[in-house]
């Protein structure tokens, strides 16, 4: 190697760990937020607080005992959810998004016991291609949660 390209090359190498350092940092930066806005559905956000990088919403209608999902970057026929021993499956659909690739949308009971555990505990992991997504909800965010499904009748 010329001795002029060893500098490019540290660069280069500082400059892609700098990046994976940087995408570290961002996906710790992701939490449960409670969005109950007047005349709207309650819902249940896992993302980027004040920001549209949400990988997971939960919706639902009052009473109705369902609760709507719609995850980012999934592929497949359904949604599988775990909160500690529970496992929830749902059918899920492939939605046409403009704004993000592999929009996923499932519906199930909110009486499923992947919600009821996730309610209790704030833990919750997806389950895509064998691998295991976990989104659990800190301690500042399992109010939050609670106060989703209990929006929900839940």
């Amino acid at each position: 190697m010329p001795p002029r390209a060893l500098p490019i090359v540290a660069w280069l190498l500082v400059a892609g760990l700098t990046g994976c350092a940087h995408e570290k940092v961002a996906a710790t930066g992701y939490r449960w937020s409670y969005l109950a806005d007047a005349g709207e559905d309650p819902r249940l956000a896992y993302g980027r607080p004040n920001s549209d990088d949400v990988v997971l919403m939960m919706r639902c209608r009052p009473d109705a005992g369902e609760i709507d999902l719609s995850a980012v970057g999934l592929s497949g026929g359904e949604l599988v959810l775990t909160s500690g021993r529970s496992e929830s499956r749902f059918a899920a659909a492939k939605v046409d998004d403009a704004m993000s690739e592999g929009l996923m949308e499932a519906r199930g009971s909110a009486s499923a016991p992947a919600f009821q555990a996730f309610r209790k505990s704030g833990d919750l992991t997806v389950l895509a291609k064998g691998q295991r997504h976990s989104l659990a909800a800190d301690s500042k965010d399992r109010a939050d949660v609670r106060a989703f499904f209990k929006a929900c009748g839940a």
